[in-house]
């Protein structure tokens, strides 16, 4: 006897029985999810540790390529001695870097840390006196309110004020508690850190041998041309990253240094502190200035509001002059990237990444808009041609 079967009913079936037993797969996966991530994260983690003195190096070389390259090609190429001993001149201009580099951070070690540490010393002390002086003038506040409208807004804000205040305890607290494992994680990063140094001087070293290296492992996985194009993308991500990094940081540097002179002419208490405030939040585009004078304003305030008034107006100026004339001298149109783009990495890369992501989201967005724009020209290409 023949059967004789419906094709288009087992096709059918078919798609019945796949659409079940991929919704079976995707309920056990999201069931499972949290465990996978948490065991991902884990294996990340480990591997993380385990390589950070690697991944420390790798990013103080890319940091510092540029200026080995500076010294290599503009100022030992034209002594006599170097220049044509290009691996002589090589470990010169990295050991003049490297020199520079521990020069500054050593300074910073020996006079800067200790004043910083003396401010929030001194701001943690006065904690106390921060809250009483808050809490008088909320409640003188509230007593005024109430005389005038003879409505009981006390009854309505004590426990809003209670419970800032014991968030605020339990803050403090937590970090005397976590004050010990800081120094310890400060303590391991400076061990890793020295390990980079290490690493990031032989890479500088062996930066070539390592470029042909990888240039050869590409051609044995891509055709010539891939592998071409592929070159030119590491170029142009470079020249993007290179760009924005070595700009923002030297922006920021000279607004902190500002900064600092006019809050020490304006006789503001911890001057030093607020001014690297300052000069740190600044690396972030457009948002980065208000970041850094909310706290900054707030702490002035605690101390003397007339400074906080003139602390404020100056910060609003600082900020016009960086982005009027410093900024735009300083950086140019280095990443090519409209406001309203910037202001998009910035705010998704917030979010997505934190406070790293609102620094790297600039070049980021800016390389994706290159790419986007290539592709965009190559399709308008081929639709006029054909």
């Amino acid at each position: 006897m023949k059967i004789s079967w419906d094709k288009q009913y087992l096709k059918y079936s078919l798609y019945a029985f796949l659409t079940i037993a991929l919704a079976i797969v995707f309920s056990h996966i999201v069931k499972y999810l949290g465990v996978f991530l948490v065991w991902g994260g884990g294996m990340f983690g480990v591997l993380g540790n385990i390589l950070s003195p690697f991944i420390i190096g790798v990013s103080i070389a890319y940091l510092l390529n540029s200026s080995v390259r500076f010294f290599g090609e503009k100022v030992f190429v034209k002594m006599k001695t170097f220049k044509k001993k290009e691996r002589l001149r090589r470990n010169m201009s990295i050991m003049t870097t490297y020199l520079i580099v521990i020069s500054f951070v050593l300074s910073i070690t020996i006079y800067v840390v200790p004043q910083i540490a003396a401010n929030m010393r001194d701001i943690a002390l006065r904690t106390p006196e921060y809250v009483s002086f808050s809490t008088e003038a909320v409640n003188d506040l509230i007593i005024s309110i109430e005389q005038k409208t003879g409505y009981d807004v006390k009854a309505q804000i004590d426990p809003m004020i209670n419970n800032i205040v014991e968030r605020t305890s339990e803050i403090v607290e937590h970090i005397v508690n976590n004050l010990i494992l800081g120094i310890a994680a400060i303590t391991s990063g400076v061990l890793n850190a020295i390990l980079g140094l290490v690493i990031a001087f032989y890479l500088l070293q062996d930066k070539d041998s390592i470029k042909k290296w990888i240039l050869k492992f590409m051609k044995i996985l891509f055709k010539s041309n891939t592998v071409e194009k592929l070159e030119n993308f590491g170029r142009e991500v470079d020249n993007v990253f290179t760009k924005f990094l070595i700009g923002r940081a030297l922006d920021s540097f000279i607004i902190g240094c500002i900064c600092f002179v006019g809050l020490s002419i304006i006789n503001v208490r911890y001057a030093l502190l607020l001014s690297i405030i300052i000069g740190i939040t600044n690396m972030i585009p457009y948002f980065g200035p208000f970041i850094g004078a909310v706290p900054v304003i707030i702490i002035t305030l605690f101390d003397s509001p007339i400074s906080a008034m003139w602390t404020a107006l100056f910060i609003l100026a600082l900020q016009q002059f960086d982005g009027l004339y410093l900024g735009p001298k300083i950086m140019g149109d280095s990443v090519g990237v409209r406001p309203f783009w910037i202001i998009f990495s910035v705010v998704v890369g917030g979010k997505l990444f934190g406070v790293i992501g609102m620094f790297l989201g600039v070049p980021v967005i800016a390389i994706i808009l290159s790419l986007v724009n290539k592709f965009m020209d190559k399709q308008m290409e081929q639709k006029s041609s054909s």
